[in-house]
């Protein structure tokens, strides 16, 4: 089955962790924050989550979102982030939303009393091809009055 990106973003995101945390306690904040924070943080101007637009993309292809599978890991000197949301139809995958990317172990700055961390994080989501094509001929099917 082939897929076709129907959504897709890179974004950098600011972490902020309080300079009274110890190391070891802002390194699991770190590796807690994809799972706890990055499908709500809003992708654009109008406050748009990840969350909200598979959910969107969900209804409008009339699929489900099932099971998310989280793969946070520590790979020198970065946390590797890797997310898959499987879309179902009748119990067959029929896309998927991923984020993908990393967080660096190190700083990238200061504010106030806060250490800043970046996270380079690509949100895609693909839907497969035949549920396209099913969308794309339902909308396009002219209307035919019969009784005019």
């Amino acid at each position: 089955m082939s897929f076709t990106t129907v959504y897709e973003r890179d974004l950098e995101i600011p972490i902020k962790i309080s300079k009274s945390a110890s190391e070891d306690a802002r390194r699991k904040r770190l590796e807690r924050w994809p799972r706890e924070a990055g499908l709500s943080v809003p992708l654009d101007d109008s406050g748009t989550s990840f969350m909200q637009l598979v959910k969107s993309f969900s209804t409008d292809y009339g699929l489900t979102p099932g099971e998310r599978t989280w793969d946070v890991k520590d790979v020198g000197g970065k946390y590797s982030v890797n997310m898959v949301w499987k879309l179902m139809r009748n119990n067959e995958e029929k896309g998927y939303a991923k984020v993908t990317g990393e967080i660096s172990l190190t700083p990238t700055g200061e504010e106030q009393n806060n250490v800043v961390y970046t996270a380079r994080l690509k949100y895609t989501i693909e839907i497969s091809n035949d549920v396209l094509n099913e969308k794309a001929t339902a909308e396009n099917v002219p209307e035919v009055n019969l009784f005019g």
